[in-house]
Parts: C-alpha cells; sequence; structure tokens
C-alpha cells in the first residue's frame, strides 16, 4: 500500500492544494476578489507558504521521519481547503491557501524519497514518476469535480468543489495514517540542507527547477483563464483542456522517470524542458488543435521532470538525506514560483492579454533546459546501500 498513498497524496498536495486554484479562479475572481492582480497575490501566497513548508522539511529532515511528515502535511492540507470552502472574504482566503501551501510541501518534498527507496536501483525512476502521477490524478479529479459542480450550480460555483476536496483529502489523510508509517532504521551520520552537494550538477539541478517553477507557476494558474477571456473559450472548454494536462502530468513522471533509467538523467530532463518551451509558445495561439497539443506536451513534462531530477536526487542520497536536498532545491523552485501569478496578473492587467505572461513562461522553461544540460552526460542510478522503507 505504500506507493498508493504516496500516489493519493501527490494528488491531494499538487492537485486540490495548488493547482486546483487555476480552475475556480475566474470564479472567485468574479464572486469575491474582483482583481487579476489579487487573485495573481492569492496564488503568490500559496506559493510563499509553500516555500515555508519545504524549508521546514529540510531543516528537520534529521528528526523528522519522511513519513511523518507527508502525513501532518495531508492534516494541514485538508484544513486549508476545509477553509477555503468556507471563505466568506478575501483574508480567510488567505488563511486557506498559505495552509494549504504548507502542507502541500510537507507531503511533496519527502514523497519521491520515500519511493525511490521502496524499489530497486533499475526501477527509481518509475517508482518515483509512479508517486508523481498522483499530482495529475489530483488535477483530472479537481477538473471533472469541477465541471460537474458548474453544470449543476453554474460556473460561478466553487465552494461546493473545495468542499468535497476536502472531504477526499481527510480521507487521504486517515489511509496514511493507517498505511505510511515511519520506518525504524534512523539515517546514518547528521543530516543537513548541504547534503545536496553532494549530488554531481547539483548547480545545474536548483538552476533547472528554477526556471521550471517559473514556468509552470503561470501556465498552471492562468491557463483557464487565458483560454476563456483571450481565446473565447467556454468555462466547459477551458476546464477540458485543463483536464487533458491533468491526464498527461499522469503519465509524464512515468515514461519519463521509466525513461531515464534507461538513458540517463540528463538526456530525459533537457528533452522534458525543451517541450514544456513549445508547449507554453502555443498557448497565445488561443486555437484547436494547438490548446489539445499544448496541454498533453506541457503534462508530460510537467511531471517528468521533476521524477527524473527527483530520481536524480535519489540515485546519490538516502530518503532523509534526500528529502533536505530536494527541500534545497524546492526553495529555489519556490523563489521562482513566488514572481509567477503575480507577474502574470501584473501583465494581463497591463496589456489586456496573457499573451505576453506566456512568453516570459516560456522562457523561463528554455532557460530550465539549459540548466539540465550541464548535468553528468549520463545520470544513471548508482546504488546508495542504504534498505529500503518509508523511513
Amino acid at each position: 500500500m505504500l506507493i498508493p498513498v504516496l500516489v493519493l497524496a501527490a494528488g491531494v498536495a499538487q492537485g486540490f492544494g495548488r493547482f486546483g486554484y487555476a480552475l475556480l479562479l475566474p470564479a472567485v475572481n468574479a464572486d469575491l476578489v474582483h482583481s487579476y492582480t489579487v487573485a495573481g497575490l492569492l496564488g503568490t501566497l500559496n506559493l510563499t507558504a509553500y516555500l515555508g513548508g519545504a524549508l521546514l522539511v529540510s531543516l528537520t529532515a534529521g528528526r523528522m521521519a519522511p513519513a511523518t511528515s507527508v502525513r501532518r502535511g495531508l492534516l494541514l492540507t485538508t484544513a486549508g481547503v476545509s477553509v477555503l470552502a468556507l471563505a466568506p472574504s478575501v483574508p480567510v482566503l488567505v488563511a486557506g491557501m498559505v495552509l494549504a501551501g504548507f502542507g502541500g510541501a510537507m507531503i511533496w518534498v519527502p514523497a519521491p524519497g520515500i519511493a525511490g527507496s521502496a524499489v530497486g536501483v533499475s526501477r527509481r525512476g518509475l517508482a518515483i514518476g509512479l508517486t508523481g502521477s498522483g499530482v495529475g490524478l489530483g488535477v483530472i479529479a479537481s477538473s471533472g469535480l469541477t465541471a460537474v459542480v458548474h453544470a449543476v450550480a453554474g460556473p460561478g460555483a466553487w465552494r461546493p468543489v473545495w468542499a468535497i476536496e476536502a472531504v477526499v483529502a481527510a480521507l487521504v489523510a486517515a489511509a496514511a495514517a493507517r498505511w505510511l508509517r515511519p520506518g525504524v532504521v534512523p539515517a546514518s551520520g547528521p543530516v543537513h540542507v548541504s547534503a545536496l552537494r553532494a549530488v554531481p550538477g547539483w548547480i545545474g539541478s536548483m538552476l533547472s527547477y528554477g526556471g521550471y517553477g517559473l514556468a509552470i507557476a503561470i501556465y498552471m494558474t492562468f491557463l483557464v483563464a487565458a483560454y476563456e477571456d483571450d481565446a473565447g473559450f467556454s468555462s466547459g472548454h477551458a476546464s477540458a483542456v485543463f483536464a487533458l494536462t491533468g491526464v498527461s502530468i499522469t503519465a509524464g513522471g512515468i515514461l519519463l522517470g521509466r525513461w531515464s533509467d534507461a538513458v540517463g538523467r540528463r538526456a530525459a530532463m533537457t528533452c522534458a524542458y525543451g517541450g514544456m518551451t513549445v508547449a507554453v509558445l502555443l498557448v497565445p495561439v488561443g486555437a484547436e488543435p494547438w490548446a489539445v497539443l499544448s496541454a498533453v506536451v506541457f503534462g508530460l513534462a510537467m511531471s517528468g521532470a521533476p521524477a527524473v531530477l527527483a530520481a536524480h536526487l535519489a540515485d546519490s542520497l538516502d530518503p532523509r538525506r534526500f528529502a533536505a536536498a530536494f527541500g534545497a532545491v524546492t526553495l529555489v523552485f519556490g523563489l521562482a514560483q513566488l514572481v509567477g501569478p503575480q507577474l502574470g496578473g501584473w501583465i494581463a492587467e497591463r496589456t489586456g492579454s496573457f499573451s505576453a505572461a506566456f512568453l516570459v513562461a516560456a522562457a523561463a522553461a528554455l532557460g530550465a533546459a539549459v540548466a539540465s544540460a550541464t548535468l553528468p552526460r549520463r545520470g544513471a542510478a548508482r546504488s546508495r546501500g542504504t534498505a529500503p522503507g518509508a523511513s
């Protein structure tokens, strides 16, 4: 049950607590916020909290077991989504976004390391990719739920979506409490954030994840709004494209994670970021079949790139050191994402279009591709000599 619980946890952390906001952004903005700049700021605050959660996991990796972090993160995310469902004002929305963001980082940062330690070296990329597929499942669930709620209650309904997601998150938290247990074997020696420096090509890893963070912050926050406001897509059409992104996210980590086991981490990661660049550039076209193609390619790259990066780190580190190192690169990722939602909203209000914002996202993805090309030529998995487990 270890991998299935991690898959569901990843779906709650990212599909509900993070990316589900993009689906509800137009309705929330029209009903309560009334400003895309403020709406973007809400996304920024969510990411700020995510950054704080990543820092906490990284600093406490030597004292808090990765499984314990996941379980606590699920409780925080459940609380956050519950607050969002009940929010009567913008300040309460802020509280919910902060709780969900902080909890999401506590779930996601240690999860790949737990998955990677549970299998042999030759299947590490696949196991981590499977865990990352939960992100896509969460996006699909959010998209489908939003479509159903809008069909029943109208396109302005958003509270019931978060209310139902809160119930699902609580059930996943209960499953984690039952099946995801801290390991009994402690890490050998002290664990520090500097564990990242033991990973070959760690500078390129950090820079690429930063560019990736800026690209997905803009893409996933404003995709639905861009298709509705710029291209004239209906709410159902735009949500369907977003859902297709989720379907591809589900497959991307598995496909690219497994491919990286065979061809190496550098090649797989560079290809993923190159594809992401093209996918972002297709959004301003605002027409089919380019919207579908963009969603598919972006989704594959979105889950594939971090799965490969996580496998690259896990090749060199045990689960606790992985949590410290992945937390460190996530800080760079988070700092880049802090800029994305607010920058995208500001550009949209100044230009009357989201096109320029997506050009910025494409440039960030291209930069990530260049940075990932500096990793070792063959990022093959290496045995760490650690025992499998959820420690």
